[in-house]
């Protein structure tokens, strides 16, 4: 019988495998992490809840983005669940992103991600990212628009 650190060292092996697959582009690895029962959730992208539509976000990340590198900066878990602080670093190199054609421009952020698995696979996600600073790394949104000493002004 498996203990539960030692399930826990798997589940937070399958999370850093994944980012590894991530950065092959090797979307077809992917489906092998994720229970058929997935979901996503993050406040950010409502659009993204199941499998299918989820997947599309790391697919069109990998294109627009390139070179584009996840890692894993952070990270322990409990069982089933592990608690991830990632990274992300990209460069607008092809196709649109937000309404603005491929610029060159870098992108360094993070997010967190609590990460659930059942039967050995990712069963859900939930996310927070850091998209106004992404947003306003690639040009989407003036600096100024970031909260600086927000109730100073």
């Amino acid at each position: 019988m498996m203990t539960d650190e030692s399930k826990a060292q798997r589940h937070m092996q399958a999370w850093k495998d994944l980012q590894e697959v991530l950065n092959r582009g090797d979307f077809d690895a992917m489906d092998a992490f994720f229970h058929p029962d997935f979901e996503y959730s993050n406040p950010s992208r409502p659009d993204l809840t199941g499998y299918a539509a989820w997947k599309q976000s790391p697919v069109a990340s990998y294109r627009t983005f390139q070179p584009s590198h996840y890692s894993v900066v952070r990270m322990t878990a409990d069982g089933d669940d592990v608690w991830a602080l990632c990274r992300q670093i990209g460069t607008h190199s092809d196709g649109q992103y937000m309404g603005l054609d491929a610029s060159g421009r870098t992108f360094d952020i993070e997010w967190f991600s609590i990460i659930s698995f059942r039967d050995g696979k990712i069963v859900k996600i939930f996310s927070i990212a850091d998209v106004l600073g992404k947003f306003v790394q690639l040009g989407v949104l003036d600096a100024k628009l970031k909260p600086t000493a927000a109730y100073n002004r």
